[in-house]
């Protein structure tokens, strides 16, 4: 099976520091092989950096990092890079960072990588990592809808400006990010930095076939009250479902839900197919192709599906869930 190029989406609100960070690791050795796609080059310093231009768009740092600005969108852009790969017009990038604007959802962008069918030939989308000032994270994200989606998605989360922000600052900042997304990976940025190994090279968006990383995924959701008008419903049943009732269910369940729900996510067996597990997830209203699994990832063979959203009907979902999916 062909090896995809890792894909990780870095995003945050105006002012988080995601372009400080962003310099940072244009600036680290350890990127090289790596591809970083940004808004316009002069949002980031990175003048003294570059060794080469190499296309319009694209240009070479010295870390033997690839820095180019997107084209039209993201998936022109990625097959640009792609077919500039394959020519060796450009350095053999090895995965790729991409910067959103402080101002956007980045539910498009993971729509685009996640469905496309020729940048999924090549790409893989290995995690969405948000920025949070830590300062103003109590007052952004109650009076901006985009920050709280930006972070509601996010597979991780890196705080910054806590060596500026008070005790209570940086305390309220951590209880809206536990509340809001509680499976999220958080760190803490040290002067706007943070460790780029800790940010590339692990499967967050959609788990490996790991037992450790399907499981961990999945469960994250469950046993955490959310302190916001975001909100987490699990069902759980103890035997296999019925496949045909499920895609009934949950297709009807986009249709009516629209933007208030976010994410779904799960781990189910199916009778049609004597039992064998797949790994359901879907963001909003898009639903991404089922992984099967040989098997299950560990004894447990509970069938469970994890819905992620606002103000969601748990007795509604239950009702649907029993009429349909059993």
């Amino acid at each position: 099976m062909k090896k995809l190029t890792p894909v990780t989406i870095l995003t945050g609100f105006l002012g988080s520091g995601k372009t400080t960070l962003l310099a940072h690791l244009l600036a680290d050795p350890r990127l090289e092989r790596t591809a970083v796609i940004i808004n316009e080059f002069g949002e980031v310093s990175i003048d003294h950096l570059i060794v080469a231009k190499v296309a319009e768009n694209v240009v070479e740092l010295r870390n033997g990092c690839l820095c180019c600005t997107i084209r039209g969108d993201l998936a022109l852009t990625l097959r640009d890079l792609y077919r500039q790969r394959v020519l060796e017009e450009v350095a053999p990038f090895e995965r790729v960072i991409v910067e959103t604007s402080g101002l956007a959802d980045p539910v498009p962008l993971v729509h685009t990588l996640m469905t496309d069918p020729h940048l999924m030939r090549a790409f893989g989308l290995e995690a969405v990592v948000t920025v949070i000032d830590a300062q103003h994270a109590a007052q952004t994200l109650p009076e901006h809808e985009t920050a709280t989606n930006q972070l509601a998605l996010a597979d991780l989360v890196v705080l910054t400006k806590t060596d500026i922000a008070s005790a209570e600052e940086r305390s309220a900042a951590e209880r809206l990010v536990a509340g809001i997304n509680p499976q999220a990976e958080c760190l803490v940025a040290v002067q706007g930095a943070i460790d780029p190994v800790l940010l590339v090279g692990r499967s967050r968006f959609m788990p490996d076939r790991r037992a450790g990383t399907i499981m961990a995924w999945i469960l994250a959701h469950e046993h955490h009250d959310h302190a916001t008008h975001y909100a987490t419903h699990v069902i759980t049943r103890p035997g296999p479902l019925s496949l045909a009732g499920t895609t009934v269910f949950l297709n009807h369940l986009v249709n009516q839900a629209g933007d208030s729900l976010l994410r779904i996510k799960g781990i189910a067996g199916f009778r049609e197919k004597g039992g064998r597990p797949a790994i359901l997830h879907a963001v909003r209203n898009k639903f991404y192709p089922v992984q099967w699994l040989d098997d299950w990832p560990d004894t447990d063979q509970t069938s469970r599906l994890v819905f992620i959203g606002r103000q969601l009907d748990a007795a509604w979902l239950d009702e649907k869930f029993a009429s349909l999916c059993e």
